[in-house]
């Protein structure tokens, strides 16, 4: 047999003392206290005070005995239980009447040995050994402790108990301490309980417990079956109705005449015209608060769910204007560019006029980096159908009662965050944002991406269950817009019911139109300044901002740069320094300091083994330049720059593809394994990965092997495979904008990528030389003259 000494937090402070000694030893008439739970009991008796003083020599510690008759006033040695507790006395509080109120927390099981009275000092006390419990045989230990677990699962479902209590229990792993959590809200007799303690094996000990859970539940069953025979015989109906009529006269008695709280809910929810399971279960709702007190707690529970369901619009249903040239005019006033958006919302709106509002259409999710205007773009959407708006922010969200709303059994319990835009929108339709969708999150509390679910998908949403309203509220007829930084983030079971819809950022020619046109105005409007003549901006100074003090694929940063222009101005006003400010690119300097960032983000020309490369991130396009630099040593190869795994295969495969071609620059292939390769990615504390940058890697190696630079306003990208092939990427009109705003006058995409060319915007278009190739040698015969010639002699002496 195995022998285990029971886990307790205080053990090894326990087992540290003199078990030798004697301990002060307190009789419990009708309490138990198990390891790890703490007890008050009520202490009056002489010689229990007496022990508990004579605690403070022993570490506040002291034995506890249950005798087994409660009301037998003078005890003696004999009657005391063999099997007791030693415990920690946590605080002793004298009270008026002589007693003596004391917080006790038990620490381990022990057995007593020779317990005996102390006359001269008039307190009772005892030897002590630690009480092993033995486990006859692991498996069958393990068995009974699994059928323990799933009672006291049970066991709490009937009585009410937390979740957290359950958790708690299932937590604890060893039998003894997974047994001792339970013990204490297993609602039996001390008794009972210290017949459990008295079992000689662990084995028994889970026996035992689990029998009195068993009986627990058969006993509950068994009262739950005589309710519901009783309540099948009784006229239910006029019963509870005679009862609530005198209780309702009574109550009427005490508040001198009163008109009943009551009453006047059931008239406000009358006038709602809820539907049938509504109604049903606030008519029990009602009956339930007939029953009440007006001060009691659970009064104010019920009250607090019956004005939830007054405060929501049920029924209520804003008029959606779906008049297509009004939605389109609304737009283009309010959004610069965004063509394909807009299109997608119009061809929306012309479905659901065309099936008169019962769109089952997919969610709309539009996906894009800060500051390009979703959210604002979903409160115009809204203003544009004439519909009321809504806006529940996910980022962070963990819990899945966000979603769902609390059950009402836990304090301060509430809907969730769906019923409650339902009351902030004041109707049954509005347009609701689903902000941040991509930054949910998940823990032990639940999944609330799954949670969603049922919210989201039109087959579903007609009937949401809401935990703390209980019953199925419509959301048929709510418009749900997403939105996002990065589709790779959203919870793939809400990404499958919506459909993506890609914001990919400004170009400048854009930026420009919006300061002048959006953003300006918006400044001297929050700053108080009425006449707008008084601050120019030209084109020449907002060109200056977005070039030297902003790097942003949306507008944010630069109405934050415009802001400040004019806040630093209305202050120089206010000052005595009057007249008109005439913007320029001087000026600008003046009121936001020196330039944040250089006009020009490519490097010198002239450099090998630079190369310039684009790169997709959730805020937008960025360019990515690539060093290589040789130096003697063994055929090492050193990355640096933060990268991830999949830029480090990359630069293996280019490695490789340049080995291969180096014969045709008559260099010996031999050389890379005399060579150190060091590649470097500067910005090396931002983290760098995906699979476009392969093109760019094999290119900065055979630039730094044949000493032959390539110009820097030249950019690449796309993956390429081990035979050569150029691989198609993602993302290009980030990266097209991000090459435009750097300066980039060419770039070079794989053949795959053309039909993405196409819906390129014109600037875009207009600004960069666009070429696609198919193969990583199309590029070295272009970059690399001396390759070229050399492949062309060859082909020569071949045909010879």
């Amino acid at each position: 047999m195995k022998k285990s000494i029971p886990d307790t937090e205080n053990l090894l402070e326990t087992v540290a003392l003199d078990l030798s000694h004697d301990f002060p030893l307190l009789p419990l008439r009708d309490a138990l206290v198990t390891p790890g739970s703490s007890t008050r009991v009520l202490v009056g008796r002489e010689i229990s005070q007496n022990a508990l003083q004579a605690s403070r020599a022993y570490h506040d510690l002291i034995l506890l005995a249950l005798q087994p008759d409660p009301d037998k006033e003078a005890v003696s040695p004999e009657d005391l239980p063999l099997v007791g507790m030693l415990a920690h006395v946590q605080s002793v509080l004298p009270l008026p009447n002589g007693c003596w109120r004391v917080l006790l927390e038990g620490v381990v099981v022990v057995d007593l040995v020779h317990p005996e009275k102390l006359d001269e000092r008039n307190y009772f006390s005892s030897k002590i050994s630690l009480r092993l419990y033995p486990s006859v045989e692991e498996s069958l230990t393990k068995l009974v402790l699994a059928e323990g677990v799933r009672l006291f699962e049970q066991y709490a479902d009937v009585q009410n108990l937390s979740v957290d209590i359950v958790a708690d229990v299932k937590s604890k792993g060893e039998a003894f301490a997974t047994y001792m959590a339970m013990l204490p809200f297993v609602r039996i007799s001390p008794a009972q309980k210290q017949k459990a303690l008295e079992q000689e094996t662990l084995d028994g000990l889970g026996r035992t417990i689990n029998a009195y859970l068993q009986a627990a539940l058969d006993a509950e069953r068994v009262v739950e079956h005589v309710r519901d025979d009783v309540q099948q015989k009784m006229q239910q109906n006029q019963k509870d109705w005679f009862i609530s009529e005198q209780i309702r006269m009574l109550q009427n008695e005490i508040s001198d005449g009163d008109t009943d709280e009551v009453e006047k809910l059931v008239q406000k929810v009358k006038e709602k015209h809820f539907s049938k399971a509504i109604q049903e279960k606030l008519d029990e709702e009602f009956a339930r608060m007939r029953l009440m007190q007006p001060a009691s707690p659970e009064y104010a529970v019920s009250r607090n769910y019956i004005d939830w369901f007054l405060a929501i619009p049920y029924g209520v249903y804003t008029d959606t204007d779906l008049d297509l040239k009004k939605v389109k005019k609304n737009l283009d006033s309010k959004h610069f560019g965004l063509d394909k958006v807009k299109e997608r919302i119009l061809e929306y709106v012309a479905v659901l006029k065309q099936t008169k509002a019962e769109n089952k259409a997919p969610i709309i999710c539009l996906v894009g980096p800060p500051g390009v205007g979703k959210t604002t773009l979903v409160r115009s959407i809204a203003e544009s159908l004439g519909r009321n708006f809504a806006r529940v922010t996910l980022g962070g969200v963990q819990d899945e009662a966000e979603i769902r709303g609390h059950r009402r059994t836990y304090i301060g319990s509430m809907p969730g965050r769906f019923v409650q835009a339902l009351r902030h929108a004041k109707c049954m339709n509005p347009v609701i944002l689903l902000d941040e969708i991509d930054k949910m999150g998940n823990d032990y509390r639940g999944d609330p991406a799954s949670a969603m679910l049922e919210v989201l998908d039109p087959e579903l949403n007609p009937e949401f269950v809401d935990h703390f309203m209980e019953v199925g509220l419509d959301f048929s007829k709510v418009l749900f817009i997403a939105t996002a930084n990065s589709e790779a983030t959203i919870p793939a079971p809400l990404a499958d019911r919506m459909e993506v819809v890609r914001l990919p950022g400004y170009y400048p020619h854009e930026k420009l139109s919006i300061a002048k046109d959006y953003l300006v105005p918006k400044a001297l409007k929050n700053c108080g300044v009425e006449d707008k003549d008084s601050i120019v901006f030209d084109d020449d100074s907002i060109k200056t901002i977005l070039r030297e003090y902003t790097r942003e694929a949306g507008v944010r940063e630069l109405e934050r740069m415009v802001e400040t222009i004019v806040r630093k101005r209305v202050k120089e006003t206010l000052m005595g320094k009057s007249g008109k400010l005439s913007l320029t690119p001087k000026l600008v300097e003046k009121y936001l300091g020196v330039p944040r960032f250089l006009s020009n983000r490519l490097p010198q020309p002239g450099h090998f083994g630079v190369i310039t490369g684009l790169a997709w991130t959730s805020v937008g396009g960025e360019i990515l330049l690539i060093e290589t630099k040789l130096l003697s040593g063994r055929g090492n190869l050193l990355l640096t720059g933060k990268l991830g795994d999949v830029m480090k295969e990359s630069a293996q495969i280019a490695l490789s593809l340049v080995r291969e071609r180096l014969l045709r620059f008559d260099i010996d292939p031999a050389m890379v394994r005399k060579t150190d390769i060091h590649i470097h990615v500067p910005e090396g504390a931002v983290p760098k990965d995906g699979p476009s940058a392969g093109i760019a890697l094999t290119l900065s190696l055979l630039s730094a092997f044949t000493r032959t630079p390539v110009s820097p306003d030249i950019a690449f990208t796309g993956e390429v495979s081990l035979s050569g092939d150029l691989l198609p990427i993602g993302g290009l009109n980030e990266k097209a904008l991000a090459a435009v705003d750097a300066g980039v006058k060419t770039l070079y995409l794989p053949k795959q990528n053309e039909k993405d060319i196409v819906e390129l915007p014109t600037t875009a278009k207009k600004g960069l030389k666009i070429y696609t190739k198919e193969h990583i040698d199309d590029l070295i015969s272009i970059l690399f003259p001396k390759a070229k010639k050399k492949a062309v002699r060859a082909k020569k002496e071949k045909n010879v």
